[in-house]
């Protein structure tokens, strides 16, 4: 092994500690299937650190100072994602959202969806049912790409989200 070969394999130990790459679904073990298979209001101490994992993925990938979802503040609403593209006995996280309640209407803080689960038109699915539960929620930026175009995509009105921030 030469010295550059050696300084490589140097710099790559270690790597995934912490996992800068990291992105899990997570099994909610020892807990009953959710009656919907879109959505689960995170209640359970289990769920919401679940959440607060999931938010630590979508801190990663948009590369957020903070993570975006406290399971111990009782403000914070989590919702975890199921997945549709992997199944078993038990239920399996692929994402999840935060929201709170202000001005006598919710916010949504955040949302991210594992990438098994994009492109699949899954979201689609995902904000109906949040919309069915949460009501014509007001979307706080900053949004990513992917994000505004589904905003156009999905017709979703102005007033829901603020439009300086759109790309």
């Amino acid at each position: 092994m030469d010295d550059l070969e050696a300084a490589h394999r140097a710099e790559l130990e270690g790597f995934g500690i912490p996992p800068r790459f990291d992105m899990r679904m997570f099994p909610l073990l020892g807990e009953e299937q959710p009656s919907s298979s879109v959505l689960l209001r995170a209640v359970t101490p289990q769920q919401r650190e679940v959440a607060e994992q999931v938010g630590m993925q979508f801190r990663r990938e948009l590369r957020f100072d903070s993570a975006p979802f406290d399971p111990d503040d009782p403000d914070s609403e989590g919702v975890l994602i199921m997945s549709k593209r992997f199944a078993a006995t038990f239920a399996i996280v692929a994402g999840a959202a935060g929201l709170e309640a202000e001005d006598g209407g919710w916010v949504l803080k955040w949302i991210w969806l594992h990438p098994y689960e994009r492109g699949s038109l899954y979201i689609d699915e995902v904000w109906t049912e949040l919309e069915g539960r949460y009501g014509a929620f007001f979307v706080e930026g900053p949004y990513s790409p992917a994000m505004s175009a589904f905003f156009r995509r999905r017709s979703v009105a102005e007033s829901r989200f603020d439009s300086m921030q759109l790309k």
